[in-house]
């Protein structure tokens, strides 16, 4: 089957629901993170963010829960932010929803921002993932939707790569929005973790996709659920597609095999491709590919440009899936 050949649609009713940890992190829990003792912060954050979710009001005239209202879990790739989420998410009460920064502005996008807002206010919890700033509109965006959603008692936890007090910089003028940057920073308590990439991957060796008749062979040979296109197609196809039904592609497949890598000369199509790559791989698919090395697939200008750790993770997690 194809993917080009699908065209799911979005159940806006259920779509909070759905956002839970993606399966690849279906272990990770408090009880498995393991913290690296030569950096004391990650045991710290650990506790710290497990405190956080079992905070409980204390007398009659608490209403509210103790404690920061927010949890902004600040550090490098590869240092177990994202595990420590998922940990916090597994045991935070229910209503709650986990969901990368991504998929939140595509959800308000789809909702509208009142809209949205009043849905996830819902919620006793939100968990979200990769937070970042890559221009002006998400900036404005995040400070009014978290005003909305926190002042109605959300707890919020979150990830970034970046300290809260520095997003933005570097992508976009982040000075004319200072002020929502700053008020944003101001709802989180940041708990930095350091430590070294547990990947320890080589940025430079990178593996090299298939040929074309090595990858149609190993789909023929292949017995489990799975789709075969060629990239251009694929290409043309997320274009037609709001990337919030991506995460939809993939129902009931086990593997991806795309035929014919080549260079995105077009940032959204990139873009969109770099969403793909990141539902394809936090569910745990396989993917074979053919086509040109990893590294000609994005133009330099944009792996060091607004978007830069976009592409390096998209680059690190189709190293890993080809690998």
């Amino acid at each position: 089957m194809r993917l080009v050949d699908r065209h799911p649609e979005v159940d806006l009713p259920g779509l909070l629901q759905s956002f839970v940890p993606p399966p690849r992190f279906r272990g990770a829990t408090f009880q498995s993170y393991r913290p690296d003792p030569r950096y004391p912060s990650q045991a710290l954050a650990k506790e710290r963010l497990r405190r956080w979710v079992h905070d409980r009001p204390r007398g009659l005239f608490r209403p509210r829960l103790p404690g920061p209202q927010g949890i902004y879990l600040d550090g490098g790739f590869g240092v177990g932010k994202t595990h420590l989420l998922v940990a916090a998410y597994l045991e935070a009460p229910a209503p709650k929803a986990f969901l990368t920064f991504e998929e939140l502005t595509y959800a308000l996008g789809l909702m509208g921002l009142r809209e949205g807002a009043r849905r996830f206010a819902g919620l006793r919890y939100l968990f979200i993932d990769e937070f970042e700033l890559d221009d002006p509109g998400n900036a404005q965006m995040a400070s009014h939707f978290l005003a909305l959603t926190m002042e109605r008692g959300l707890r919020v936890a979150t990830t970034s790569n970046t300290p809260p007090g520095a997003l933005g910089e570097g992508r976009f003028n982040a000075e004319q929005f200072r002020h929502q940057i700053q008020s944003l920073a101001k709802r989180f308590a940041v708990e930095r973790i350091e430590g070294e990439d547990f990947r320890h991957r080589d940025p430079e060796n990178l593996p090299n996709p298939l040929s074309d008749a090595a990858l149609l062979e190993a789909h023929r040979q292949d017995q489990r659920p799975r789709s075969l296109d060629a990239f251009p197609e694929l290409l043309a196809h997320l274009r037609t597609l709001h990337p919030i039904r991506y995460r939809y592609l993939f129902q009931g497949l086990q593997v991806v095999y795309l035929q014919g890598l080549e260079p995105i000369p077009d940032q959204n199509d990139a873009l969109r491709f770099v969403h793909f790559v990141d539902q394809l791989y936090n569910l745990g698919l396989d993917l074979r590919a053919s086509g040109v090395p990893l590294r000609a697939l994005f133009p330099e200008s944009y792996r060091h440009g607004a978007f830069a750790k976009k592409y390096g993770r998209a680059l690190s997690r189709l190293a890993e899936l080809l690998g």
